[in-house]
């Protein structure tokens, strides 16, 4: 059976509305061993009989024959396996691939041996056999003519393949080199098939053992020079290891780290490309990060592990006694009555250094051992738990800070700090117990909108009546002793003739307890005082102060918690953790009261739940947008630079290489210009979470959004690749060959 048949092989090329005849009527038979020179005039189809023959180009007519198989059904997946198995190919322009050097050239074409060591091996045998030995790390770009002829010829006799076919391979060679290739070829292929096209059939009429001549398509005549005996096939010198996914993944991969390596420059520009990218999602997404704030839980109170949130189910204020006796017999850590400080609802501003910074409060937290200076242990002092970008204003080592000014009207001394990289997140300022209540305290009778005015009496039995204009507390008053700066009043206390003494506060506050309906609240309370509770050696100056009241902080917490008793309408019992805040929750429900641990959710307003969907589904239509952008962008610029890879790819589909092997090769090439845009998105991650002035400068993204920001910059990847492989491999291996050289 012959190796090779043509029978009736007929091709013709469309091209405008013209047609063109190839070749037409062709009928020959092939076999191994035969050195067979195809010669004709220019444009005869010479070159479209290699074509046909080596699977490049399809024909039309009749039927080739590979080993008695038929192959008109074959479709481009048939083609490639054949070139694969059947078929090595010198060109007259070389088609070497330029960026590669001598010996990657020619390993390319033992990707079957499985080992890498025996590929090598056999690699450098076959270029010393061709005489460039001392050639292999140079690229192609810089070989001579006929050394470029030597290293694809080194690269068909590693594809060991049992058809070589050489398209006027010394065509651009001088005599002498062209003496020596001929003579290498007829070497090296006594146990294969050889098809040379020339147009000089001296040059191999002393090797050629069959001359055909090719006049406008037909041939014209097939004449035998001598006769050859038919070959068997050799046994390979390296055994081809099974064909598989493995195996041409792993050909692949290696593919595409030896093209990323060879061409620096455009793996540069791709890897800019990649980078440009990353950080324009990476911007993108912390811009509109708030985007997934409609996905966010609404919780109801504050949440503090252990903490239960409970009230009267008749809306009735809760006593101090009544909470006492409920933490007690319920197995509480600690409770607090007037608990609204806690809950996001009210967010005060401090100013830190040279920044104003929201901060929320809160007591009974414990931020680990890792902070500065410690924890607060009197009414006055606090502890600052801060974003971390404010490290350098706050304190690294030792704290710069010594008080801080809260609530726009009272100051507390600032005897530690702790640091958290999060800086989404409210910083908080942290009290002991007392601390926290005198805050609430100042929150509801020293707020701006609280009003005092002072009823007093004279010996007469006169009433008298004055607006307090201002509140200052004074640590130098004792605990329930007050001092009133008011022209009135200090006449009369000087004379004698005060008889009594009487305050009524009336504040505007918002009810943050379970039973918050209508929102503002009016709080008016009266509170009298004695002749006793004046400080006369405190009394302020009337004209540096103008009408006052002055008293001590405990003063202060005293008459609030007064206020509030008859008032607020919710409290906190803190247990050891959520667990057992659920059970304890449950077990108050039993008993009549409305109870629930701090993470319980609620579901807002439809007005608010709108206006947050549509401002979320906004900021996601712009990410959505700049991610488009980013993606043509990138799929611009790289195409042009994949476009620079189409010759060599060509080359190796002419070569025979699995179509798997160059498409895994071509992903891998480009994931690879991916891992310094991943490695850089790390490094900025690492810098926001410890650095400070980072920190400060972008938005913190958490874990999940990073994975998202990798997955979709690999899966844009991958998609770009896909669109410009597949664009690629439409066409064929002989338009590509001719759209572009190797680069």
């Amino acid at each position: 059976m012959a190796l090779l048949t043509l029978k009736d092989i007929g091709k013709i090329y469309v091209s405008e509305g013209n047609v063109a005849v190839g070749i037409r009527g062709v009928n020959l038979s092939f076999d191994r061993g035969e050195f067979v020179a195809v010669t004709g005039k220019s444009g005869s189809g010479k070159s479209t009989l290699l074509n046909v023959i080596s699977g490049m180009d399809s024909y039309e007519e009749g039927e080739l024959f590979i080993e008695g198989e038929t192959t008109s059904h074959y479709l481009q997946p048939e083609w490639e396996q054949y070139r694969e198995k059947y078929i090595s190919f010198i060109f007259q322009d070389y088609n070497i691939i330029e960026s590669f050097t001598v010996l990657q050239n020619v390993e390319l074409a033992l990707l079957h041996i499985e080992n890498p060591k025996e590929r090598r091996q056999r690699a450098l045998e076959l270029i010393r056999r061709v005489g460039l030995a001392s050639h292999i790390r140079q690229k192609g770009s810089k070989l001579s003519g006929g050394q470029k002829q030597r290293t694809v010829i080194a690269r068909a006799l590693a594809k060991d393949s049992p058809i070589i076919l050489a398209d006027e391979p010394t065509g651009n060679l001088d005599h002498a080199t062209s003496k020596e290739i001929i003579a290498l070829l007829r070497e090296v292929s006594r146990d294969k098939l050889l098809i040379m096209v020339t147009h000089n059939f001296d040059q191999v009429e002393d090797c050629a053992t069959r001359h055909i001549r090719i006049f406008d398509g037909a041939i014209e005549a097939d004449h035998v020079i001598r006769k050859t005996e038919t070959a068997e096939p050799a046994t390979p010198t390296a055994p081809r290891s099974a064909p598989g996914k493995r195996r041409d993944v792993k050909n692949g991969l290696k593919l595409g780290g030896t093209i990323f390596a060879a061409k620096p420059k455009l793996s540069c520009f791709l890897a800019f490309l990649m980078i440009v990218g990353m950080l324009g999602i990476f911007a993108v997404t912390t811009l509109c990060g708030s985007a997934t704030d409609m996905f966010d839980k609404h919780y109801m109170f504050h949440h503090i592990d252990g903490r239960v949130v409970l009230a009267h189910r008749d809306g009735s204020p809760l006593t101090d006694a009544e909470l006492l006796g409920l933490q007690e017999a319920h197995g509480a850590v600690r409770s607090l009555h007037y608990d609204a400080l806690l809950d996001d609802a009210y967010r005060f501003g401090a100013r830190i250094g040279d920044r104003y910074i929201s901060l929320s409060y809160t007591y009974g937290e414990d931020y680990g051992t890792n902070i500065v200076g410690r924890y607060p242990t009197a009414a006055d002092e606090v502890f600052l738990y801060l974003p971390i970008y404010l490290q350098p204003a706050a304190g690294k080592d030792t704290l710069l800070i010594d008080t801080v000014d809260l609530m726009g009207s009272f100051s507390a001394k600032v005897v530690g700090v702790a640091y958290y990289f999060d800086n989404n997140l409210t910083a908080r300022c942290l009290f002991t117990e007392e601390g926290f209540r005198y805050a609430t305290a100042q929150r509801y009778l020293q707020d701006s909108s609280t009003h005092i005015e002072a009823f007093y009496t004279d010996t007469t039995g006169a009433e008298h009546q004055a607006e307090i204009y201002s509140f200052r507390l004074s640590s130098e008053l004792a605990p329930g002793k007050i001092a009133l700066a008011e022209e009135g009043f200090l006449s009369m206390q000087k004379s004698g003739k005060l008889a009594s003494l009487s305050l009524q506060f009336s504040a505007t506050y918002y009810r943050y307890d379970y039973f918050h309906d209508d929102g503002e609240k009016h709080m008016t309370f009266s509170k009298a005082f004695t002749l006793d509770d004046v400080d006369p050696t405190s009394t302020p100056s009337v004209s540096e102060y103008g009408k006052v009241l002055m008293m001590s902080p405990e003063t202060l917490t005293a008459i609030a918690e007064e206020a509030l008793g008859g008032t607020y309408r919710q409290a906190s019992l803190f247990f050891e953790n959520d667990a057992e805040a659920k059970k304890a929750a449950r077990a108050l429900q039993e008993a009549g009261y409305i109870a629930v641990p701090s993470y319980t959710e609620y579901t807002p307003e439809p007005g608010e739940t709108v206006l947050s969907m549509v401002a979320s589904i906004f900021l996601a239509l712009i990410w959505l947008l700049a991610i488009v952008f980013l993606a043509f962008f990138i799929n611009l610029c790289s195409g042009r630079a994949l476009s620079a890879f189409k010759g060599d790819m060509a080359i190796m589909r002419s070569m025979g290489i699995p179509v798997r092997v160059i498409r895994v090769g071509m992903y891998a090439r480009m994931l690879l210009s991916l891992v310094p845009a991943c490695v850089l998105l790390a490094v900025l991650a690492v810098s926001i979470f410890t650095s400070p002035r980072m920190n400060e400068f972008f938005v913190y993204l958490y874990a999940w959004q990073y994975a998202a920001i990798y997955l979709g910059m690999i899966l844009l990847t991958v998609r770009i690749t896909y669109t410009q492989v597949k664009r690629l491999f439409g066409e064929s291996v002989k338009k590509s060959l001719k759209g572009g050289g190797a680069a």
